[in-house]
């Protein structure tokens, strides 16, 4: 409930035309307008009541009511599609076109004409109707909105569209459609715009106190309400159609609409709220479109701050691996220097040689007192020879080895491993010679200590030269060598640097459009704040206003629209099929009966008394089974009673229970009321659990540790869940311990203990079945009637359940509802029906709109039956058998004993000569071809008596040869031939399965992705995302199981059929012979349909991330139609995958149908050679008894008597 309270609006017009041009000013024109229609409604002081509801609820025939004046459209179909304006005022009528200029119709203007319009969305937008008459208090409005549950979105988003003029909301729901998810989450959304809201519970006069309490169903609604934080002003109950009905509220809703119109309009005329509305709205707006300018650029937070990290640390190392050519040349040159200068090259030894040698270079040296020139020389050399040898030993040690050893250490200080580099390092030398020591000498200097050591000392520095200049040399090629290998990690380090510099950049450019955006923000929030009024924005505001009002032209006659099409197809237009006769079953029987009893004891005549009889108990002992669907509330419980005639299934307030009910006749075991109840086995409730809590990874463990694990983490409250499933877990949790020792058994219990297990959750969510053992008149016909899962249960899309009984149920009864004729959950389920419905024999459905007493008239329920046939139609039902009835008027008149109403009585009439002829009529015609049979038997037998020995043994012999052609007939039959044609027809079945998948896809994606299920923007929507992409590999994953199955059911008929060909092409041969030997029936065949797997149970969910992450936000998403780039994207993805399934079960089936054609063919030709064994030793029986042929003649003539009461 909102809290409400008198004051007064502060909002101002100057406000109103502040946001009006900012909003403008930011190209949110959606906004801009609704804030002029704000701008009207404070102007006016209009207070705006909006009438809510879902589809065919009866808005439009409570405002009708209530303003004691019919001027709404009102049907159990949907009608109002565009948002309609009550109030009194100028005696107009204006209608607001999607894409022409709006007209208006004074007073006096065809009502029908609007009526008219209020049906077509397609061109118009809204309708607005001014009565001169004041049936609205002046400064009121009231609104009629289209259904929030109607089939597109558009409805949706215009009932939501008018929801920022509304200051207080009647919402009305259907009796039995109260707990619809859809109501709820609209209440709930209404709730969070803080909208004061009422709820009337409309059709009061459809509640039953025998069949629930109303005590108990208000305070059902009252729990659910709770449980979903749902606070209504109030909840009224109300009929339209019973005034005196119990409980009926119409005059407290009455007096409480025009009290807030006359006494409360301050207490609720809210104008505040609503422009805070349309301003949340604009900011997210303005969200949207900064996010979406935002995903162009780096949008992670931790992302960036590591991107600057790594600037950094590639900027530190382009410095390092560029500063290395020059840093190892400082370190080159610093340990060159610190060895050359540590370096004694002449030590005092080897001066002394120096000197030595030096004096030998003196020209007046000479050896002895009688030196020859060649002593001399000699001993010149031999003294060169004494210094540069230990020289050279000293320039390795001292610097050779050094440099060799402090340069190696050095590469690998910098992991250089160039093998030529290493070379050169190894072979660093000078090789100092004996011409470089003589060319040192100073020409003319004496040998003096001076001179020694200035000699040595140029001798020094020349060996330390050398070596630099061969270090230089070696220091060049490291240089290049670290220049070519850092060449390549500098190129990958520029271009990373590039891209984080450009990345960068964006975050400026982010940076920007966060402070732009934020700065919108204030400038909006600043307008309350402004003292002096914006001259602009008034102009602006008025130049808008004026052309909104000018653009309204008066109009005469009617615009031409695509009006509304009613075809009025009778009910009786239903396609005539061409059969032969039906007898009657009794009659049959007793024909039956009779022919045993003429022949019995006859010799010959046992083969056939054993067909008549097996005939006689399939007739006799005749089983049915009868499924009945619908989707929750249609009323197949109460439709149940009405054919058993007694209360005996519950209705359950539950929605979301998977418990099929049977009710069947009673056994010796099991007597009158007796209840056997099935719980689900371990297995079941875990798969049901994993199937609801997905999304949060379940452990793999048992069932009391899964309900742990969900008690631990109260998934059973997660927000994640829609309400249906957080119920449902709750009820699983409560009613463990209750149901723990019966888990996977099945118990008895009594008729008064039956309720609890439909409707009390905490039993129901662990019930697999019931079988009520009931005695009545229905039973008593050997009928079993199940009750099945709703189409929008829990699990109903992960079981057979359903499958299971379409295909083998003997009759199908769909019931729908008759104000909510053909909802979203029906279609589903019906568009499986129209896939299979002609694989059938016999068209075995039954379509039921149940509650037809809600009709006004004939007329109405006339457009209803219509619709629903056009839809069912739609949907691949061709000629539907169509019943609109009164299960609650029906049971009333059954227990009552007074006559059945003539809708019940003529869908019961056919609905039992379905059942009791139809159904029997193979067996029928059966039996009488056996009758037909054991007369030309009694003939035959009868020429047979008057044969002498010799016809007898011409006789025996031709049967012999007889029954050999037929034999070999039997075993040369070709049937390969046939196989082909199964696999043929496989291939051809298959091969549009991906064709009307691609159109299906369409709406299997609408269903997923759509406004309600994606809400949020940027990262925050990925969630909503995954869930919906989950959602839809469900819903494919199903289709895909559906049409496999349908195409199974069709492939089975087609295996009969061949199966009757190959029959009869066998058959045809005994005719061709002329004999007297026959083929048998042919028994009815049950083929076995593959259990296939669901599709994408294995699929790597990371193949659609790219599809994925085009969402850039709602409005781009919906309004610039990315949403259709998605459905591509994520339909390219799942196309082979899917053809890839579609191929494995094309292997399946191909193997399954083939198997049990080969087993079915086998078993037919040994039946028939059987009973022509069985034949021929009867007929050769006959030749050896003696009959009197009187007694021969009166049975023969029996036989004629039973055969004329056919003819």
């Amino acid at each position: 409930m909102i809290e409400l309270e008198t004051n007064q609006t502060k909002t101002s017009l100057t406000h109103l035309a502040a946001y009006h041009k900012l909003m403008l000013a930011n190209d949110d024109e959606q906004s801009a307008n609704k804030i002029r229609e704000l701008y009207v409604k404070l102007d006016k002081n209009e207070l705006m009541i909006s009438f809510a509801g879902h589809f065919s609820a009866g808005k439009s025939s409570m405002i009708n009511a209530l303003l004691s004046k019919d001027i709404l459209p009102k049907s159990p179909i949907p009608t109002s599609a565009n948002i309609v304006k009550i109030n009194s005022g100028d005696g107009v009528a204006r209608v607001f076109f999607h894409h022409d200029h709006p007209v208006e119709y004074k007073e006096p203007y065809d009502l029908d004409m609007i009526k008219d319009y209020s049906k077509d969305k397609d061109s118009i937008k809204k309708i607005e109707i001014s009565t001169a008459e004041q049936i609205v208090p002046v400064g009121c409005s009231l609104v009629d909105t289209p259904g929030i549950d109607a089939a597109d979105d558009a409805d949706r988003v215009m009932t939501e569209a008018s929801l920022h003029l509304v200051d207080v909301l009647f919402y009305v729901m259907d009796y039995n459609h109260v707990q619809s998810e859809v109501n709820l989450q609209f209440l709930k959304a209404l709730q969070e715009k803080s909208i004061p809201f009422y709820v009337i519970i409309n059709q009061i006069d459809k509640h039953d106190e025998e069949e629930l309490a109303f005590s108990k169903f208000s305070h059902s609604i009252k729990q659910t309400f709770d449980q979903w934080q749902i606070f209504p002003e109030c909840v009224f109950y109300s009929s339209l159609l019973d005034p005196d009905a119990k409980h009926n509220q119409f005059i407290e809703i009455k007096e409480k609409l025009f009290s807030i119109m006359e006494k409360e309009k301050d207490l609720f005329f809210n104008l505040d709220q609503s422009v805070i509305q349309v301003i949340k709205e604009h900011k997210r707006y303005l969200q949207q479109k900064y996010e979406e300018n935002l995903s162009q650029y780096v949008s992670d937070e931790s992302e960036l701050e590591n991107n600057f990290a790594r600037i950094d640390e590639l900027e530190e190392n382009r410095f390092i691996l560029q500063s290395e050519p020059d840093e190892i040349e400082k370190l080159f040159q610093n340990e060159l220097n610190n060895t050359l200068k540590n370096a004694y090259l002449m030590p005092a030894d080897l001066r002394d040689k120096a000197t030595a040698f030096l004096k030998s270079q003196q020209s007046d040296f000479k050896v002895g007192l009688f030196s020859s020139k060649r002593k001399t020389a000699e001993e010149r050399e031999g003294r060169l020879a004494a210094f540069v040898g230990p020289l050279q030993e000293n320039m390795e040690t001292a610097l050779q080895w050094k440099l060799r050893d402090k340069f190696t250490n050095l590469v690998k200080d910098y992991k250089l491993s160039d093998p030529e580099v290493q070379k050169q390092i190894h072979n660093l030398s000078v090789v100092y010679t004996g011409d470089k020591l003589v060319e040192l000498i100073k020409p003319g200097a004496k040998v003096t200590g001076d001179s020694v050591l200035n000699y040595t000392n140029d001798v020094s520095a020349d060996i330390k030269q050398q070596f630099k200049y061969k270090a230089r040399t070696l220091l060049t090629d490291v240089q290049r060598v670290i220049q070519s290998t850092n060449k390549d990690k500098l190129t990958k380090i520029e271009k990373e640097l590039q891209d984080l510099y450009q990345k960068k950049s964006l975050r400026v450019k982010q940076d920007a459009i966060k402070t732009e955006l934020a700065e919108k923000f204030e400038e909006i929030d600043m307008v309350p704040d402004a003292s002096n009024p914006d001259e602009e924005a008034w102009n602006l505001l008025q130049r808008y206003l004026e052309a909104d009002h000018t653009q309204i032209m008066p109009a005469d006659l009617p615009i031409k629209l695509e009006k509304f099409k009613e075809n009025n197809i009778q009910l009786n237009e239903i396609e005539e099929k061409i059969n032969e006769p039906t007898q009657s079953v009794n009659h049959v029987l007793e024909s039956i009966n009779k022919t045993i009893q003429t022949i019995e004891g006859l010799p010959g005549f046992q083969a056939i008394i054993n067909d008549l009889e097996g005939k006689h108990d399939r007739l006799n002992n005749r089983t049915y089974t009868i499924a009945l669907f619908g989707a929750f509330s249609a009323g197949k419980s109460s439709f149940a009673n009405a054919l058993l005639g007694e209360r005996v299934l519950p209705v359950s307030p539950n929605p979301t229970t998977a418990t099929v009910n049977r009710i069947t006749p009673v056994t010796n075991n099991f007597g009158h009321g007796t209840v056997a109840v099935t719980l689900k086995n371990e297995d079941m409730l875990i798969k049901d659990i994993e199937l609801i809590t997905k999304q949060f990874s379940p452990p793999a463990t048992n069932l009391e540790g899964l309900l742990n694990w969900i008690q631990d983490n109260q998934i059973q409250q997660n927000s994640k869940l829609n309400n249906m499933y957080q119920a449902y877990l709750q009820a699983m949790l409560t009613g463990y311990h209750l149901n723990k020792e019966f888990i996977g058994k099945t118990r008895t219990i009594t008729l008064d203990e039956f309720a609890a297990f439909v409707t009390d959750e905490t039993k129901a969510c662990y019930t697999e079945s019931i079988d009520l053992y009931y005695d009545c008149s229905i039973t008593r016909q050997g009928i079993t009637l199940v009750d099945t899962p709703g189409a929008d249960s829990v699990n109903a899309r992960h079981t057979n359940v359903a499958f299971e009984y379409i295909k083998h149920a003997d009759a199908i009864l769909y019931v729908t509802y008759y104000n909510h004729a053909l909802s979203h959950a029906d279609k589903n389920f019906l568009m499986q029906l129209g896939r299979v419905k002609e694989a059938f024999e016999l068209d075995k459905m039954f379509f039921i709109v149940n509650a037809a007493d809600l009709a006004k008239d004939e007329e109405e329920l006339q457009l209803v039956t219509n619709y629903v046939q056009e839809q069912l139609i739609k949907l691949g039902i061709r000629f539907p058998k169509l019943y609109p009835v009164s299960s609650r008027q029906s049971l009333e008149n059954k227990l009552d004993n007074h006559t059945l109403n003539n809708e019940m009585q003529l869908f019961e009439d056919e609905f039992y000569h379905f059942i009791h002829n139809d159904l029997a009529a193979i067996t029928v015609q059966s039996a009488l071809w056996d009758i037909n049979r054991t007369s030309q038997s009694m003939q035959e037998y009868m020429r047979s008596v008057n044969l002498d020995e010799k016809e007898k043994e011409t006789y025996r012999k031709d049967l012999l040869a007889e029954k050999t052609v037929l034999v070999d007939h039997i075993e040369k039959f070709e049937t390969g031939v046939y196989k082909e044609q199964i696999t043929q027809k496989v291939e051809k079945q298959l091969y549009y399965v991906m064709e009307r998948l691609g159109i299906r896809f369409h709406d299997l994606f609408k269903e997923s992705f759509n406004p309600t299920t994606i809400t949020e923007t940027g990262k925050s929507a990925n969630h909503q995302l995954r869930t919906s992409l989950d959602n839809l590999l469900g819903y494919t994953s199903f289709e895909l199981r559906q049409e496999l199955q349908a195409v199974s059911l069709r492939m089975e008929s087609f295996v009969k059929t061949l199966l009757v060909e190959v029959h009869n092409g066998m058959k045809s041969k005994s005719s061709e012979t002329g004999g007297t030997l026959f083929y048998p029936d042919l028994s009815p065949q049950e083929l076995e349909t593959p259990d296939y797997k669901e599709a994408f149970e294995s699929i790597d969910m990371k193949r659609f991330d790219k599809a994925l992450a085009g969402f850039k936000g709602t409005k781009s998403f919906f309004a610039k139609n990315e949403k259709e780039v998605m459905k591509e994207n994520i339909y390219q993805e799942l196309e082979p995958i899917a053809e890839e399934y579609i191929y494995e079960n094309k292997l399946i089936m191909d193997d399954a149908y083939i198997n049990q054609w080969s087993h079915l063919i086998d078993e037919m030709k040994e039946a028939a050679k059987h009973h022509l064994d069985n034949q021929m030793n009867n007929k050769l029986e006959v030749l050896t008894s003696a009959v009197d042929m009187k007694v021969l003649t009166e049975k023969n003539k029996s036989l004629l008597e039973i055969l004329k009461s056919y003819r």
